[in-house]
């Protein structure tokens, strides 16, 4: 089972410093990863906010890329609306993945910020219709190193070469954030992986998993591949340490989310593309703030580094085969313990985890 670490980025009031101290420490946490045995890093996209200040993965992929030699890289994910010219992230990309001797696992998405969106001047409306023909030739361009001639409804194209040339295969490292069936669904019929962040319970996870594993055998004649599961961690020799700051730290978090994706308003009522994300708005509106956050720490990953294992055991035996990607850096959580439950995650759970067929219960830590 592959083990990633993923990077937010998030400058939060709990441990307020200048954007740029905040870099240099979340910069040294990236660089701790590859040696202490991760499989993969990776680095999100959001704007205008303290929420999370990555602007570019791809850009700060690059960065990694001349730091680290094995691990591999991952978009998690690039929002594919707010790129005007999917042209331009295709010949990014490609410049990237031949920088890290194709490291590269590309993450892309539709985006749910109303602040982002206004930022950038699209039409949440289109985001749907964007992000299917953007994503289209993009990975088109990526398998085939052209860009086609191509008059669509949101974008225009003339024939180019794709310079420094890709190295596909794409599909089979290229996965799509999802939060809903029908988002599963689409995802399947691409023949692309899924991949999921642990907002809601995982039991409705799971269905998303279960509907996206259907569609993927009917779409492709084949097996779907692991889903990737991105998950917060507190861990701790002390369990009852752990689920302390867990109480806290995701608890803050979660409150930064809300505030950031508006995730309980009333505006993705009006929304086309955005039903899911309305009627989870008025269950949020339903639930007080303090339950919400509750019910957000119960779907994180925390206690001892055995009972990390049992909950990401739990994961597994509802959602199916899943890979993992884990925070450990967030909400302002003081960099000694960052750097302290990084390490026992490594030395305790990152190899009976990395040993464990995907999909199958990982062993008791030694």
């Amino acid at each position: 089972m592959d083990i990633g670490v993923l990077m937010l980025f998030q400058n939060h009031p709990n441990l307020p410093m200048a954007d740029y101290d905040m870099y240099k420490k979340e910069l040294g946490v990236c660089e701790m990863a590859e040696p202490l045995g991760f499989d993969s890093i990776w680095a999100v996209e959001h704007h205008f906010t303290d929420y999370t200040l990555c602007p570019n993965p791809i850009e700060m992929l690059s960065y990694l890329a001349g730091k680290t030699e094995n691990i591999k890289l991952g978009t998690g994910a690039i929002i594919i609306p707010w790129h005007k010219d999917p042209l331009r992230v295709a010949t990014d990309v490609s410049m990237l993945d031949n920088l890290c001797d194709r490291r590269l696992l590309l993450g892309i998405g539709r985006g749910i910020g109303r602040v982002e969106y206004d930022g950038f001047g699209v039409d949440m409306n289109d985001s749907r219709g964007i992000f299917e023909e953007s994503s289209q030739m993009v990975l088109d361009m990526l398998e085939t190193g052209k860009a086609k001639d191509h008059d669509g409804e949101h974008f225009k194209q003339i024939a180019r070469d794709i310079r420094p040339a890709p190295l596909p295969p794409y599909l089979d490292r290229t996965y799509v954030t999802c939060q809903s069936p029908e988002t599963a669904e689409i995802i399947a019929r691409l023949g692309l992986g899924m991949m999921v962040f642990a907002i809601s319970p995982w039991k409705s996870r799971a269905e998303d998993c279960r509907v996206y594993r259907e569609a993927f055998l009917k779409h492709q004649g084949r097996e779907a591949p692991p889903v990737v599961a991105n998950v917060f961690v507190m861990v701790d020799e002390d369990g009852d340490r752990a689920r302390e700051l867990a109480e806290k730290y995701m608890t803050d978090y979660w409150i930064s989310a809300l505030a950031h994706y508006e995730m309980d308003g009333t505006h993705f009522t009006d929304v086309k593309g955005y039903e899911f994300y309305a009627k989870s708005a008025g269950m949020m509106r339903d639930r007080s703030s303090e339950s919400m956050g509750n019910l957000y720490v119960d779907n994180q990953i925390f206690g001892t580094p055995q009972e990390c294992i049992d909950q990401m055991n739990s994961i597994q035996a509802l959602a199916g085969p899943v890979t993992f990607n884990v925070s450990f850096s967030f909400a302002g959580l003081p960099y000694d313990i960052v750097h302290k439950q990084m390490k026992l995650f490594a030395e305790k759970c990152l190899p009976v985890l990395q040993a464990a067929e995907v999909g199958q219960s990982a062993d008791k830590v030694a």
